[in-house]
This record gives C-alpha cells, structure tokens and sequence, in this order.
C-alpha cells in the first residue's frame, strides 16, 4: 500500500468511529486575564514608560457541551490562576458523527488552531495510532503522576507502543447494579460468584420481572459481552478460547435456556434498559457509575434500592473502565503553554476543580481513596477499586465497524440463526480483519 493510500486509508477509518454522545449543554467562551512583567524604558517623546504588560500565553482547548456543569470559562478561570496560561475554549459539534469528523480533519491536516482536544477512548486508540498526538509520558503523565491512575486502564487505552498519550479527566466503571427491594424480597442477597449469579437471576423471574436485564442492540452489546469474557477469564480478540466461549454460552443459556433475560432486548440501548431497572423490571444489570444522577433524580439511588455491588467472581472479577481524556494535538505550535495546562489537569488539584464543576468522579485513584473526599457514590467505587482490576475496553482504529460487526454475529446467535462454532467462526474473522492490521 503505498502512503498516501495508507494515510488516506488511516483518516477514513478513523472518521467512522462514531462516538457516544452524552446529552447537555455548554457554551462557548474565554477567560478575560493579563500578566504584568517587569521592564522600564523611555518612549519616543523621551518620557519614561510605566511597566508593560507581559504577553500572556494563550491556547486553545476543543471540548463538548457536557464537559462541566459550569460554564468553560469557569474551568478556565481556574486553569489560568494556576498556570498563567488563558485557555480559549471552542466547543466541538454535538452530533457524534460530526464531532467525529471535525477532530479528524484538525488532527490529520496538521491544523495547528487547535491544542488540546477533550475526546473519549474510542478516538485516542484511533488517534494514537494515526500518529497524530504528542507523547506525554516525559513531562506529563510522569511516572509519579501515572502512578496515581490506574495502571491497567492507562496501559490498555491511554498506551501505544511504549508512549502514554493523554491525561485522563474522570473515572466510571461498568459496575453491577442490583434492585435491593426485590433482592429482599426474594430474602436473597447480592451475588458473589457465578452459581450465586445464576441462581438469583433464576429467582427473581416471575411476574413480568426478569433477573437480568441487558441492553443487545448491536452497537451497544460490546460492552456486556466483554464484561462476561472479562468475568470467565476470556479473551475478547481470540473466540475461539474456550473461556471466552464459555462466557458466550452463558449469554445464551440466560436468554434461551434459563429464560432469566428477555430476547427482546436484542433492540435496547441504555436508555430504555434503564427505565425498565428503575421501573422495577430487572433484578440486575451491568452499567457504569455514571449512571448515578439518573438513579438519584428518580429517587430510586441508594441503601435498599437501586445499589452498585461488588462485581461477582467467576474466574475473574475483571471490569471496565471508562474515562474522556485531554490530548495534546502533535502539530500544536504551544506545546510548552500546553503541557503547564495538561501538568494541572494531571495534578490532584486540578482533577479536583474539574470534579468539583462536573459531579464526576476524577480519575486519579489517590483522590478517589482519600476518605476525605466526598464525590456521590464514591463509597461504592473505593470498594470496586480495593476489589477488582479496571481494565479499558477492547478497541481498535476503526472501533464502530468492529463494535457493529461483532454485535451483529452475537445477535444472531442468540437468536439461533448461527451456532456457537458458526459464531466463533465469524467473529474470529472480523477480529482478523479490523483489530489485527
């Protein structure tokens, strides 16, 4: 292939990653700020000139509209108090695709209007391979700061070829979610190994309840597949491991053969996965923490109702985690100004001020243990953390290809039109295909 053909190959398959999108608002803005630098001298009239200003760094910072509760320029505000850098925010469009297509075509045309991008784990697989990052490791991502986020997590999402490539903002984790008022009512409690799993979600379907919900739409069963390859001790790229068939059997047996989770969740997403735990419908399911402000604002979060558990041990008790990310763009200009900018958002107090704007958990693990933090439902997160290995998710360049062509396999055979060898078959190609180039 030659490179122009491969380069192009490179921006196309990236622009097909279709990020999550995540509904709010924000606005567009900067943050008014002026150093004062020493110097005396004499203007032209021969009168001496008072002080002039010191021309203050500048850079610019794509984020989304979600970002922070507060208004960028307060983030910013704080950004510059503590490294006299202003930042200009831009915001990046809101339609996934778009969003997309306009950080690629910064990236990949070497635009240097842009510094520091604000992008999820999808797009710094794609890009850290594209080549379009600058590494951070020797002067951000330190090993004393890295050390301080997850070591598994960095390695798997944030890692390429040795160099660490962004600074993660916040921490979720796909964690197991139980419905404690019908756990109690069954006189049963939250399961800690897989015949436990099985026998609870086997015990809570009756009445139009079933004990494991699921959401199996095609683009949005990656997440859970991987949670029971994870829990089998599996592996996501190779199907035809016996664990990961295991785990796949078990998927199946729990929708054909013990009837303990609906086929008709074959068209959910998270959304109406969701209503139906708070509608009191399913017993279990797997979504991350940030699902918490959803729980909360139907009341339905907390002690005896809708509660995060420690994820049951089958082999393993492996989970996700998930986490958007600040890059710094390899054709920027301000690389130096960038990087007093990402040494803050690394630093405790700087994961903190963004914590603090956004009701999210920050990623850095010292803050999450520190029992003086108090973020909403950090109790349950420390014992996750204390309990088990957050891992990334399994991505390659071209992820939503990967994520719909996987999921397409997995749905039919649930549904019965392939068998488990036809599946691994399939599934083993696809792998070959996209995550192995």
């Amino acid at each position: 292939m030659t490179g122009i053909k491969k380069s192009l190959w490179t921006v196309l398959s990236i622009m097909l990653v279709a990020a999550l999108a995540l509904a709010g608002c924000g606005s567009n803005g900067s943050n008014a700020g002026s150093g004062k630098g020493a110097g005396t001298g004499t203007n032209s009239d021969g009168r001496n000139n008072a002080e002039e200003p010191a021309k203050q760094e500048t850079i610019t910072m794509m984020t989304t509209g979600w970002w922070t509760t507060a208004a960028p320029e307060e983030y910013g505000k704080k950004i510059e108090e503590a490294t006299g850098v202003k930042v200009n925010f831009v915001l990046a469009p809101t339609n996934p695709d778009d969003m997309v297509a306009k950080k690629t075509t910064i990236l990949s045309s070497g635009d240097d209007t842009v510094d520091i991008l604000f992008t999820n784990d999808e797009l710094i697989t794609a890009f850290s391979r594209a080549g379009y990052l600058e590494p951070l490791q020797n002067d951000v991502m330190t090993p004393e700061v890295a050390g301080q986020f997850s070591e598994q997590y960095l390695k798997d999402i944030a890692t390429y070829e040795g160099q660490i490539y962004s600074v993660p903002s916040f921490l979720e984790v796909l964690a197991l979610w139980v419905n404690q008022e019908l756990f109690n009512k069954a006189g049963l409690k939250p399961p800690t190994n897989q015949d436990e799993f099985l026998a609870a979600a086997k015990a809570l379907t009756k009445d139009g309840v079933y004990g494991y919900g699921g959401s199996w739409e095609k683009s949005y069963v990656f997440n859970e597949i991987g949670t029971f390859i994870n829990l089998f001790g599996g592996d996501y790229f190779d199907w035809t491991n016996p664990k990961t068939q295991q785990a796949l059997q078990f998927l199946y047996d729990m929708a054909n053969k013990d009837k303990v989770t609906p086929l008709a969740q074959l068209a959910d997403i998270y959304d109406p996965m969701i209503q139906k735990f708070i509608d009191g419908k399913y017993g279990m399911i797997y979504m991350y923490s940030g699902a918490i402000p959803t729980f909360e604002k139907a009341g339905k979060f907390g002690p005896g109702k809708l509660e995060m558990v420690p994820i049951p041990t089958f082999e393993t008790d492996d989970m996700f985690m998930a986490s958007w990310h600040y890059v710094l763009s390899k054709a920027s200009k301000k690389k130096e100004a960038s990087k007093k900018v990402l040494q803050y958002l690394a630093s405790k107090e700087g994961q903190l001020a963004y914590s603090e704007l956004s009701s999210r958990l920050p990623a850095r693990l010292d803050i999450i243990n520190d029992p003086n933090f108090k973020g909403v439902g950090v109790d349950y997160i420390r014992g996750y953390i204390a309990n088990s290995t957050l891992r990334g998710r399994p991505l390659v360049p071209q992820t939503m290809e990967f994520v719909n062509g996987i999921g397409s396999i997995f749905q039919k055979y649930v549904s019965d039109e392939n068998d488990l060898s036809k599946t691994v078959e399939l599934a083993q190609k696809e792998i070959e295909r996209l995550a192995k180039r």
